[in-house]
């Protein structure tokens, strides 16, 4: 849709409608030039722009009948339009007027994502559960850690989540072989997003052409809950590489994060080694946590909930060159291994931000230099005045409610358990 459609959608009389319209609009600048658009609009308050988000009430075209379904979409990815199937499971019992858990379940390379409600269909009904599991129209081959694939996988997931009433803080992933792969990736790359992560038969990757390496965001992933399967006699790489992601993620204070090591598989792994029923209905993201960390050094500035590394240091670098001297023909795949973490380490831009009870932010990090705060209209109501520590220095901040601020976080998340009203910038 043209940026003048983004704009008209300012012009009508129903501030819900207008919401509504600037959600579905499907390119992100688009949608960021409908939000501004509707922020400076007099008629609206602040106040009520808030009401309008809490009660956002989900699309149509979506099956509603209990059992499998399959529907062809189109999906906005990046800038292409993919005709795409999507494999939705919608369980017994289903309340379309009930907020539903909702797992998004990849496939392996060469498979359809009907595979996936066959594994998961007893948890579906167990939980109230929906599924949505796409068949990727360019998954023949492995997976190849592109924006694309991403794209595609968090195209899939905004779809369903504009059609079902899906609880925003109980949206789960899995994957399985090349689904692994990309369950971990997308995990990695947006952990704010999901309740837990399942991936089998996949990991995260240490290759740097390309902006592949994703193991030096491991620690991302130190507060999601993680159960990862994964067949014992498979690949010995992949093994070194899950080994040492899970070695991070305890070094990182992670709780609930478990690698199954399944003798006797290969490629394969027993599905029913863990209780999921019991596992995921345990599992609810919360919207507004009051400690964060978010390591990264992609070109795009990243997010984790309500905190945004928005500047990096020099050194920072999603690609660069590796050089190695004469011992490196000498060393073990793990000591390979541990030699690039060390080289991306030093490379990875890493924050952390604390919210103390008593209104104090403390913000530290490593290779940032900038980040931006959004905060809620009730942390903003108990909270009047803010302290900002960060190196050494206190800073006493009064953030005003900004309709922009929240529409702009609206039409790309929609998220109604987390409505940021102001945003406060920290210099590092």
């Amino acid at each position: 849709m043209s940026l003048l459609c983004a704009l008209a959608c300012a012009l009508a009389q129903d501030p819900a409608a207008d919401l509504a319209a600037a959600v579905d609009l499907a390119e992100p600048r688009a949608r960021r030039v409908a939000a501004l658009t509707l922020a400076l609009r007099k008629d609206v308050t602040f106040e009520q722009w808030l009401a309008t988000a809490r009660v956002f009430a989900p699309g149509a075209g979506a099956p509603r009948s209990p059992g499998a379904h399959s529907v062809q979409v189109e999906l906005p990815v990046l800038d292409a339009v993919e005709m795409t199937t999507l494999h939705l499971y919608v369980p017994a019992g289903f309340d379309a007027a009930k907020p539903a858990p909702l797992l998004m379940a990849f496939h392996g390379a060469g498979g359809e994502g009907l595979t996936m409600l066959a594994e998961w269909r007893a948890t579906a009904d167990a939980l109230g559960m929906l599924i949505c599991a796409p068949t990727d129209p360019q998954a023949q081959g492995g997976y190849a850690f592109t924006p694309r694939e991403r794209a595609a996988a968090l195209a899939a997931l905004r779809w369903a989540r504009r059609r079902y009433d899906v609880d925003e803080n109980r949206v789960h992933l899995a994957g399985s072989s090349r689904g692994g792969h990309l369950a971990w990736d997308l995990a990695l790359r947006a952990p704010d997003l999901w309740a837990s992560v399942s991936p089998r038969i996949g990991g995260p990757t240490i290759v740097v052409s390309g902006g592949r390496n994703n193991l030096r965001y491991v620690e991302n992933l130190a507060a999601v809950p993680i159960r990862d399967l994964q067949g014992a006699e498979d690949d010995a790489k992949l093994l070194v590489n899950l080994r040492l992601a899970f070695d991070r993620l305890r070094a990182a204070g992670a709780r609930d994060a478990q690698m199954l090591e399944q003798p006797g598989f290969g490629h394969a792994y027993d599905h029913g080694a863990v209780d999921w029923a019991e596992w995921l209905g345990g599992c609810v993201r919360e919207p507004f946590p009051a400690t964060l960390r978010i390591r990264c050094a992609e070109k795009d500035p990243a997010r984790i909930g309500w905190v945004r590394a928005a500047k990096y240091g020099k050194e920072v670098a999603e690609t660069f060159q590796i050089r190695v001297g004469a011992e490196w023909d000498s060393w073990d795949h793990a000591r390979q291994v541990r030699y690039i973490v060390e080289l991306a380490d030093a490379r990875t831009a890493e924050l952390r931000v604390e919210r103390a009870a008593d209104g104090i932010l403390r913000v530290s990090g490593a290779q940032v230099q900038r980040a931006l705060l959004t905060l809620p209209a009730e942390y903003l109501a108990a909270q009047p005045k803010i302290v900002v520590q960060s190196g050494g220095k206190e800073k006493r901040v009064q953030p005003r409610a900004s309709a922009r601020v929240l529409l702009e976080d609206f039409v790309e998340r929609f998220d109604r358990t987390f409505l940021p009203a102001a945003e406060v910038e920290v210099t590092l």
